[in-house]
């Protein structure tokens, strides 16, 4: 069983990332088809995907604050 870890995400989405090799599959350099989770990290966000799809409005025009004129 090659080790992944694993990113929980507050959306409750999981993602695993490669972590290291088991005994048999490190002479080939090819993961084997078992996922051992090493670790997981809890993360304080929200994924990618869910932030590309619920993420809020931009604004369409941002004023710039007046200038000051200063005299001399």
């Amino acid at each position: 069983m090659c080790r992944y870890y694993a990113h929980a995400f507050v959306c409750k989405h999981v993602t695993h990332s490669f972590a290291s090799f088991c005994k048999p599959a490190s002479m080939i350099q090819t993961a084997c088809g078992e996922r051992h989770i090493w670790q997981t990290i809890r993360m304080d966000e929200a994924c990618d995907e869910c932030k590309a799809w619920y993420s809020p409005p931009q604004p369409a025009y941002v004023h710039a604050p007046a200038r000051r004129t200063v005299r001399r």
